[in-house]
């Protein structure tokens, strides 16, 4: 067996070094090495990825929870927008290495059925939380149900959350990705589906990922290799990008009062 070379990270798009149109910018944050990467239309047509922006936060080792929890609110203050969000957790709640989305959303504070009744909720977002299901359980493709909720709800903006896949061993489950151009729900288990992003839901779709398995291939078969510890893994980062995605979004609230409103043990 032999990697197959797929990747959703695009830090590792560097190894195509001789590829026109991509531009990496790398520089250290609360210890941390974060990864700029910007893809023009053409290199995005090479790597049939939308052209955009990419940030990777790789903490090499055993993560640094509290530097990238900053580290990650430094680049959603970057690039999320203003508004009322929803926040998608997607893939699939039954297997390990596909639960990150679901997991992290089920530790996002929402604050819509508040907020919008609020006098003066300065400091306190706009938020709603949904997880969609596996179209092979549900029948629904995860990018309908995210647009459809984001439309009836009147969504300015959403932030999607899965497991990605990378190449590099070093990078799997020590690289957060964020990007301005949506995502292909499912792409980390190898079975993308309906693209979810500003095309398809009518407002900006921010992605945020972390690579939980790699592809090898062989014998006219795939198969997906994840860490042993991969639970934890997952606890880990989804505690990491639902703490930082609240933080962002509700500055004004602390930590102590989003333990207390989530019901944190």
């Amino acid at each position: 067996m032999e990697l197959t070379g797929r990747t959703d990270i695009a830090a590792e798009y560097a190894k195509t070094a001789a590829l026109k149109g991509i531009s990496h910018k790398s520089y250290e944050l609360y210890g941390l090495k974060i990864t700029e990467t910007e893809l023009d239309e053409a290199a995005g047509a090479e790597l049939s990825r939308d052209k955009g922006m990419y940030y990777t936060v790789f903490s090499d080792g055993i993560p640094y929870v509290k530097q990238e929890i900053y580290a990650l609110s430094a680049i959603l203050r970057k690039v999320l927008p203003e508004g009322k969000c929803l926040v998608v957790g997607l893939g699939n709640p039954s297997v390990a290495a596909d639960s990150l989305g679901w997991r992290t959303a089920g530790r996002i504070l929402a604050t819509s059925q508040y907020i919008e009744k609020a006098k003066h909720p300065d400091g306190i977002g706009n938020v709603s939380v949904i997880r969609t299901d596996v179209s092979s359980n549900s029948g629904i493709e995860s990018a309908y149900h995210a647009s459809f909720c984001a439309k009836q709800i009147g969504a300015d903006y959403i932030i999607a959350i899965d497991s990605l896949a990378c190449t590099d061993s070093c990078r799997l489950c020590r690289t957060i990705q964020v990007t301005d151009t949506g995502i292909f729900p499912g792409s980390g288990a190898g079975n993308p589906r309906r693209r979810l992003d500003k095309l398809t839901a009518g407002r900006d779709v921010i992605a945020i990922g972390v690579p939980t398995a790699m592809e090898y291939g062989g014998n006219g078969e795939k198969y997906y290799v994840t860490r042993h510890d991969i639970d934890i893994d997952i606890k880990r980062y989804a505690h990491i990008i639902s703490a930082a995605i609240n933080r962002t979004l509700s500055p004004s609230l602390s930590v102590e009062d989003f333990n207390m409103l989530m019901n944190y043990s």
